[in-house]
């Protein structure tokens, strides 16, 4: 008698193919991208770590379709911790409801970690961006595994930013992204983790422009720097934290 070991659990797959689960995939707005993600997009119920040298170099561009998509399918959109800070204007380029983007800033490391498991534990949105607190006691093993069971009972996406030295320690997250500037419009992508066959190419991503600017225009540059430069401010109103058990976004 035969029978089909992929079939036994979800989670098992074999090392030529990609995996796959019950989660929903979200195509990523890049064929080539979701060419190579199990399942043809971004899965939800799971940590997505995207690993960058440094902050800036076009990781909000990167994910803009998603959250273009997500924010017209009035899918509530969280940022926690965003270190980056775009202009209002900027997220209208590009196509994003603004009514559907949340921002949590917190003052302290801890509040930070304590907002990002309220709003997985709220499974009330359509993505959550986090910026985690760089301490090694708020970033273990033992917080990020707590992190990825949380995610595994949401519907949403859950995208986690950490620095790119991290790529060299264990992460329960099924899914890790380096993220690379090839040029200021433009990234390269090493998938470094996946439920799958080792990729040993990186893909060239071109980042989005914005809607109503004509391409290489003064107008389109101009927009495209304020979405990646540190220095902006932020006409969002941030959501300090509440000093009830719950947040509500």
């Amino acid at each position: 008698m035969s029978f089909d070991l992929a079939n036994i659990h979800p989670g098992l797959w074999r090392a030529h193919q990609h995996g796959s689960d019950n989660s929903t995939r979200i195509p990523s707005g890049y064929v080539h991208l979701d060419q190579q993600l199990p399942g043809g997009g971004w899965p939800t119920r799971n940590l997505i770590e995207l690993l960058l040298k440094h902050h800036g170099i076009g990781e909000l561009r990167f994910l803009m379709p998603v959250l273009r998509k997500l924010s017209l399918e009035q899918k509530k959109l969280v940022l926690i911790g965003a270190p980056l800070l775009p202009l209002t204007p900027v997220f209208e380029q590009f196509g994003v409801a603004l009514n559907q983007v949340h921002l949590i800033h917190t003052d302290k490391p801890q509040d930070r970690l304590w907002a990002i498991e309220q709003v997985l534990q709220s499974d009330s949105f359509g993505a959550l961006f986090m910026w985690l607190p760089e301490e090694k006691t708020l970033c273990s093993p033992t917080v990020l595994r707590r992190l990825q069971y949380q995610a595994t009972r949401s519907q949403g996406l859950s995208f986690v930013f950490r620095p790119i030295r991290a790529q060299v320690q264990p992460s329960p997250a099924s899914l890790r992204l380096c993220l690379a500037a090839q040029s200021p419009n433009s990234l390269r992508v090493h998938l470094i983790k996946r439920r799958g066959p080792v990729l040993e190419r990186s893909i060239l991503i071109d980042l989005p422009k914005p809607q109503g600017a004509l391409p290489n225009t003064p107008h389109s540059q101009e927009l495209v720097r304020a979405l990646d430069r540190p220095e902006l401010q932020t006409n969002f109103q941030a959501t300090p934290q509440p000093t009830g058990s719950q947040i509500a976004i």
